[in-house]
């Protein structure tokens, strides 16, 4: 039965709680030394959002594509975003969720508030690269960061004891994409969202029969794109207004989703034409079969020259047999003017090539 917005019997580890009860255990977790502070922290924000009646919680930005900030969020408008994801990914009451993500971020805010509001069975796993390691059973729904999928893939672990899972807080490099293709179960989606949204707003199937050649918008969300060809997105009930992000989108004819293109932070001027280096990176790929990043180095006469840095082991990298397969395919401006070879790329947390550490490839 429900009690308001939230679905009751709540369970959390195998044990099931009225609201009450459940409140009464969080403010003996939260004062207990014996329990880990990642536990604490989930059943803090448990007590609040049972117990909070209309007010607001400040909640910081993870900072993946900026500095850190400070966003306000209604308890109402995590509710209306847990219900698009629990409509869209078809969860019944009674099924289980992974919480393995820090609640100290809105992802793992959200895993909490859809097993509240759909009666879901809530699992919880300490947030780190190997959520699954000590997972015994089955779950219906979780959702993790790439470097977790990449770790649990490395090792093997259970990743088959998930139905459905969705990706975020980092883009999928392009190996790890290969290797989901050919997994079928769980069921993946990548996702796109940010704090101020509620987490995601547009999601993308990347495995199975169907998989998704866009962004999918969920529904009720209105997005379009700004004068720098960026996404603008809007979400009655959820956002204040129009967001605008800094992520360069190309909008689909149908106005059901996009493809994202790059970051407008990362365009590269070069001779006045703008290039987006993911884009030049999707290309590179295909051509050296490897990971590499396309960076902007100073030039007298450009402004900005474009750099390829290819995460390469050998000896004598095939320089030349690169850049004759990028001639084939791309304009004359987007070849790169020099090729780097480095035994290896630095990455940030989410398993992605950091371009930020890697211009010191260029010094």
């Amino acid at each position: 039965m429900t009690s308001g917005e939230i679905f009751e019997p709540i369970s959390i580890e195998g044990r099931s709680y009225t609201r009450q009860e459940l409140l009464e255990q969080c403010r003996q977790l939260t004062g207990n030394p014996g329990v880990p502070d990642w536990k604490k922290e989930v059943f803090a924000f448990i007590g609040w959002f049972l117990g909070s009646s209309g007010e607001e919680i400040v909640q910081l930005t993870s900072g993946t594509t900026g500095d850190p900030k400070e966003v306000r969020l209604t308890r109402e408008a995590m509710l209306l975003s847990a219900r698009k994801t629990l409509s869209l990914m078809e969860l019944k009451p009674g099924e289980s969720a992974l919480l393995c993500l820090p609640v100290k971020y809105i992802a793992g805010k959200m895993m909490v508030v859809r097993a509240l509001v759909g009666g879901l069975k809530l699992v919880l796993a300490e947030p780190s690269g190997r959520p699954l390691k000590e997972l015994t059973g089955p779950v219906a729904f979780a959702a993790m960061v790439p470097l977790q999928l990449y770790e649990s893939l490395a090792h093997k672990d259970p990743l088959s004891k998930i139905d459905k899972l969705i990706i975020g807080g980092g883009q999928l490099n392009a190996s790890l994409r290969e290797e989901l293709v050919q997994v079928t179960i769980p069921l993946v989606f990548e996702t796109f969202g940010m704090t101020e949204t509620c987490t995601h707003f547009a999601m993308k199937r990347i495995n199975g029969p169907e998989p998704d050649p866009i962004f999918r918008l969920l529904e009720g969300v209105i997005a379009g794109v700004d004068t720098r060809g960026c996404l603008e997105v809007e979400i009655p009930g959820i956002t204040k207004g129009k967001v605008t992000t800094s992520d360069l989108v190309e909008m689909d004819g149908s106005g059901e989703g996009f493809t994202w293109l790059g970051r407008y932070d990362n365009v590269i001027n070069t001779g006045g034409i703008k290039i987006i280096p993911e884009l030049l990176e999707q290309h590179a790929r295909q051509c050296t079969g490897l990971e590499c990043l396309v960076l902007p180095e100073a030039d007298q006469k450009l402004g900005e020259q474009l750099v390829l840095v290819v995460e390469y082991m050998g000896e004598d990298p095939p320089v030349e047999e690169w850049l004759n397969c990028l001639r084939s395919t791309l304009s004359t401006y987007e070849i790169p003017r020099r090729v780097l070879a480095v035994s290896e790329l630095p990455r940030n947390a989410s398993m992605k090539p950091d371009r930020t550490s890697a211009a010191r490839f260029l010094l």
